[in-house]
């Protein structure tokens, strides 16, 4: 089964990140959108994992579940390349502890260790994606694009779990079902 790590958003977050997107899907053509009750912020992209590894998976992953709860801003228009034609629309997530990036360390190493699932090989960039070009050639600019949407801040969620969700892949878009939650019990 397809699988990702991943922390939900609030419904106010939800809610205003649909409202740019209302704004952006006249703008950007070619662009398939994110339904805004899928939106997420993706910890770890796991792909396939076989059902016999899920027991290990959801012991492990509660082991990075010690870490503890902490509030994320989610803000800041972009693509990715940031500049030129965009392949991804995402919003930006900051969070200045260090905490985000702790718990997405903590879930990548334990899957490694215990599942043998590889680390990423860059740099973790946390942000929740908004919509993939499909052809990024009919896509305006990245810079067009965060123009198009003059409030760039889209709320503060407080972060107190962790999901891992099962991707089933359909032709009207993804369909995520949570398998397990990890609420966050470490101590700040």
């Amino acid at each position: 089964m397809r699988t990702f790590v991943a922390v939900e958003l609030d419904a106010a977050c939800r809610r205003a990140l649909a409202e740019a997107l209302g704004r952006l899907k006249s703008f950007a053509a070619g662009v398939r959108w994110v339904q805004s009750d899928a939106m997420h912020l993706t910890l770890k992209f796991i792909g396939d994992l076989p059902e016999a590894d899920l027991p290990a998976a959801v012991e492990c992953l509660g082991g990075a579940a010690a870490a503890p709860p902490f509030a994320m801003t989610v803000s800041g228009l972009s693509g990715f390349p940031p500049r030129g034609a965009p392949r991804v629309i995402h919003v930006g997530v900051q969070e200045e502890s260090g905490a985000l990036a702790a718990l997405q360390r903590a879930v990548e190493d334990a899957l490694q260790d215990r599942l043998g699932i590889a680390c990423e090989g860059r740099p973790y960039v946390p942000h929740i994606t908004l919509g993939r070009a499909r052809d990024p050639r009919r896509c305006p600019r990245t810079e067009e694009i965060c123009a198009a949407v003059a409030e760039q801040f889209f709320g503060r969620v407080e972060v107190d779990s962790f999901v891992l969700m099962r991707s089933d892949l359909k032709p009207s878009g993804p369909v995520y079902t949570p398998l397990h939650r990890f609420p966050l019990t470490g101590r700040a």
